[in-house]
């Protein structure tokens, strides 16, 4: 019967608005350093809720690592088997951010940071006090000379892996928005200490300190890409600053999609600030699925209401040509499965 009412709640819709265009294609696969296009091709990478690698030729950053997959209250440990099959995987990224602390931005980070490879390369993570006193929770409460605070409006500057690529990542202070309607957000304090013991309960896992990030691509011969990663929306006329100036230029803005009709003002005054020219969607899929097609609700409970989300991107740049002329694309992708020859499907590539 729930499932009934909840079909019959309203008339369909169509999936456009006027004046835009949905093209369903193929997806592609992630390119080599043989292939042609490689050095100056931004590469989005999306492993499910905010973890994304982006990647120019020879530089790489990953964020929010969380590919477990798992939600219960209690008992949450990262799965090994997960975390090689996706990390293990791929190339030690040249760095990793995290937007806050809830366990499904953070409970795979210490198992990947502790990866022999990445433990080798020295690959630098950077963010809130209570996301690094959390991961101490692992390593016996000690912190690790390779973790670091982000500092909002700080720049900092990453070499890539490869000679002439470098990042460049500025953090934007912002806060989680809230996961009911009456303004209440879940998990939401910090921790002032370093954890002696690993984070197991949902509260274990507080959000902290929030940061959306700024990350600049740079390849040799002055090829670059700027892509924002928005982890976290708030009300843009109480945190401004949680997004770069306005005129920065954005050209890839990965955006949440989740609690946006809890938020003022989103996702139509975001974008109108940062003006991208292509847009990601992320944090779409469930805990509960892993099939695609069943990712987007339990059961009958569309938390997301991602078709509804669309619709007001679409809105956006579509009604208003005149002062949102430079947009491209929309992406909502589908997870990047990684095989076991280091080959990837389902990644975004932008020229």
């Amino acid at each position: 019967m729930i499932a009934l009412l909840a079909t019959c709640a309203g008339p369909p819709r169509m999936p456009a608005v006027d004046g835009a265009v949905i093209e369903i294609r193929r997806s592609d696969h992630a390119l080599r350093e043989s292939e042609t296009g490689y050095p100056d091709t931004l590469q989005l990478f999306w492993f499910g809720s905010g973890c994304h690698l982006i990647q120019l030729g020879g530089v790489s950053v990953l964020t929010d690592p969380f590919v477990t997959n798992d939600l219960k209250p209690s008992g949450m440990v990262s799965d090994p088997g997960r975390v090689g099959a996706t990390f293990g995987r791929i190339a030690p990224p040249d760095a990793v951010v995290l937007n806050h602390s809830h366990h499904d931005h953070i409970l795979d980070a210490y198992p990947a940071m502790a990866l022999p490879q990445w433990e080798a390369k020295g690959v630098p993570l950077y963010g809130g006090k209570t996301a690094l006193n959390l991961l101490a929770g692992y390593n016996g409460g000690r912190t690790d000379a390779r973790w670091h605070a982000a500092v909002p409006g700080r720049q900092v500057r990453i070499a890539g892996a490869k000679k002439g690529y470098t990042a460049v990542i500025t953090a934007y202070r912002s806060a989680h928005g809230p996961h009911l309607k009456c303004g209440y957000t879940l998990a939401n304090g910090s921790i002032e200490q370093p954890r002696t013991t690993p984070p197991g309960s949902l509260l274990d896992f507080q959000a902290g300190e929030v940061f959306n990030y700024l990350i600049e691509m740079r390849a040799p011969g002055g090829v670059s890409f700027n892509v924002f990663y928005l982890g976290a929306a708030f009300h843009l006329d109480e945190l401004p600053q949680s997004l770069p100036p306005a005129g920065t230029r954005i050209d890839a803005a990965i955006i949440l999609a989740p609690t946006a009709d809890n938020v003022r003002g989103y996702p139509r005054e975001h974008l109108a600030r940062l003006r991208p020219k292509n847009i990601v969607f992320t944090h779409f899929n469930t805990f509960a699925r892993e099939d695609p097609d069943e990712q987007l609700a339990w059961g009958p409970f569309d938390f997301v209401k991602l078709p509804k989300f669309s619709r007001s991107v679409q809105a956006t740049f579509a009604r208003s040509a005149a002062s949102y002329p430079d947009f491209e694309k929309l992406y909502i992708p589908v997870i990047t499965v990684i095989e076991k020859d280091g080959s990837a499907r389902n990644v975004i590539r932008i020229r």
